[in-house]
């Protein structure tokens, strides 16, 4: 009887033990990979090249959640969180600022809006291709000139 209940205790402190060593031993570290099924050098018969790229951008904007945070009207986005992209850009913004402003949100930041809230991971999550279609969207929805 004794050896029954040796077996049961050894075999609940083996239970415990597993999952106490899958808790601490596992990793708590998550990754979010974005992937644009659109990416690619096709272009669509007829189409200028900052056209297909501001498709795109938008498709782009959409799908990393952008319009979650910011408003934009072409994009159907209404988010306030961050800032409407529409109001907040000036003709002085271009494509490679606004670049520079996606890749490291902190680098300029409008008044009245926290740092840190934007992610910071633009760069390693999407190429440069898609980086550049999604400031040229911007830019063409907003005061911003290229």
């Amino acid at each position: 009887m004794v050896e029954g209940w040796a077996f049961v205790l050894i075999a609940v402190i083996a239970f415990v033990g597993g999952l106490l060593i899958g808790k601490l031993g596992g990793s708590t570290k998550t990754e979010t990979i974005y992937v644009n099924a659109a990416s690619g050098n096709a272009q669509a018969e007829g189409a200028e090249p900052s056209e297909t790229a501001s498709a795109n951008g938008q498709q782009l904007f959409t799908s990393i959640g952008c319009g979650s945070c910011h408003t934009m009207a072409a994009a159907g986005a209404t988010g306030k969180v961050g800032p409407d992209l529409e109001e907040s850009l000036a003709p002085d913004d271009n494509t490679a600022g606004i670049e520079e402003m996606i890749l490291h949100p902190n680098s300029e930041v409008v008044e009245g809006y926290s740092p840190n809230v934007m992610p910071q991971t633009y760069g390693q999550t999407l190429s440069g291709e898609e980086v550049s279609a999604l400031a040229e969207f911007i830019v063409a929805n907003s005061a911003a000139k290229p």
